[in-house]
């Protein structure tokens, strides 16, 4: 078995089969790849036409458990993978047609513990789109690296749906979602990367990211937003043991460790603009907060890092943002002011 595809289901009705059609129309024979997808507690039909397609196609499986969140849902689904290569893919997002096989082989030819490859978003209400527009692919170039040199040349991206990791990888390191919190993605893909040694990135046009309006991630809701503040905490955390725990030694430590703080302050200030727009937390509350960031070195926001922003819009948050959220004073001011305004 080439490859697994893990999908954890919620709720997505609406997308599934659209998704289904897609992995179903990749040039690959049944016995190659299996899609497993765990339903976690659904209360729509999509586990009812996940079961319909599984009844035709022997390697779709599916799970149900009761609602625990994503996590626990694609944790439970990498126990039950038998692929070479795992692929975590959400269930309301879509891939083009017949590029698996290529990322396949390309991961096999080279002998990749993870590769990366480009996603295309669109929106909800736009028009299915499966045509990959990649020429040539084969032709691409595969620079390999390993995942600290990797990190240090391009960074990384939150998301899990980005790229394919070699299973046993994921085994030997023993990384798996952390249950119970958000941004696991980003947690998981750190410790993933600086943990491989041999990764590359392609420019094939492979994945379908859809913006779906009040996803988790849209939600005003303010129970999810507080929710999101937690899981920014948590995962600043765990970026500061990743650097703790970093190789001190290799040739590209200080742009990796530039690299981390700079996403650990991405969420910092990500964690205030949220906290102002939806007037989520007390002033006293935010200062626990923002005191125990500082044990991680997070706190305050140090503009020469990097990681908030780019260009023209980094520069406008630095100089205008960043003063007033590094004074508790100015911040507390800017709290009152949000709370005054009608929402």
């Amino acid at each position: 078995m080439k490859l697994s595809i893990l999908i954890p289901l919620y709720n997505k009705e609406k997308y599934i089969e659209r998704c289904f059609k897609s992995l179903l129309d990749q040039g690959l024979s049944n016995n190659e790849y299996e899609i497993i997808i765990v339903d976690d507690g659904s209360k729509d039909s999509g586990a009812a036409i996940v079961d319909e397609y599984a009844e035709k196609h022997s390697n779709i499986q599916l799970i149900r458990q009761q609602n625990q969140g994503p996590s626990v849902a694609r944790n439970k689904c990498l126990a039950a993978a038998n692929g070479d290569y795992v692929y975590f893919l959400d269930a309301d997002d879509y891939l083009a047609t017949n590029v698996l096989r290529l990322i396949i082989a390309l991961a096999v030819e080279n002998d990749l513990e993870i590769l990366e490859f480009d996603t295309k978003q669109i929106a909800e209400s736009a028009a299915l789109d499966f045509d990959s527009l990649t020429q040539n692919p084969q032709d691409l170039p595969v620079l390999v690296m390993d995942g600290i040199s990797y990190v240090a040349e391009y960074g990384f991206r939150n998301e899990a749906w980005r790229y394919i990791v070699k299973r046993s990888l994921l085994v030997d390191a023993g990384v798996r979602f952390i249950e119970g919190t958000l941004y696991e993605d980003a947690i998981f893909t750190a410790s993933l990367f600086i943990t491989a040694h041999r990764m590359a990135k392609v420019d094939i046009d492979v994945h379908r990211y859809i913006v779906v309006e009040n996803s988790i991630v849209t939600s005003k809701d303010r129970a999810h937003n507080l929710k999101f503040i937690h899981g920014m905490v948590n995962a600043i955390e765990h970026f500061h043991g990743l650097i703790k725990d970093l190789d001190s030694s290799h040739v590209d430590y200080n742009k990796v460790v530039k690299s981390l703080r700079g996403r650990q302050q991405a969420f910092v200030f990500a964690l205030l603009i949220r906290t102002l727009k939806y007037r989520l937390l007390s002033f006293k509350d935010l200062k626990k907060i923002l005191s125990r960031l500082n044990t991680y070195e997070a706190y305050p926001i140090d503009p020469k890092i990097g990681g908030i922003g780019e260009g023209n819009t980094r520069r406008f948050y630095n100089n205008f943002f960043v003063p007033i959220f590094n004074n508790k004073t100015c911040l507390f001011l800017g709290m009152v002011l949000m709370r005054a305004v009608p929402s």
